[in-house]
C-alpha cells in the first residue's frame, strides 16, 4: 500500500500524452492543479483528486450520450 500511495497520479510522456490511473475529471482544467494535489493524503470520495485515481470508462453506448457520468458504487 505504501508503494501505490506513492505513485503519481499523473505524467506527460512524450511532451504530448497525459498518462493517469483512473481518468479525465470534469474538474480539470489545467495541468497545473494536478502539481497542486497532496498525492500524499488520503484520497477523498469525490473531485479531481478521486476521478484521477479511480474515474471508470463507459462503454461507447454510455459515452455518446453523457459527458460524464458518476460512478454511484464509489458514492
Amino acid at each position: 500500500m505504501e508503494a501505490f500511495d506513492s505513485m503519481p497520479l499523473a505524467c506527460i510522456v512524450n511532451d504530448r500524452y497525459l498518462a493517469v490511473h483512473g481518468g479525465i475529471s470534469p474538474e480539470l482544467k489545467k495541468l497545473t492543479q494536478i502539481t497542486k494535489l497532496d498525492r500524499f493524503a488520503e484520497p477523498p470520495v469525490k473531485g479531481l483528486f478521486c476521478d484521477l485515481l479511480w474515474s471508470d470508462p463507459m462503454n461507447d453506448d454510455e459515452a455518446n450520450d453523457n459527458e460524464f457520468a458518476e460512478n454511484k458504487e464509489r458514492e
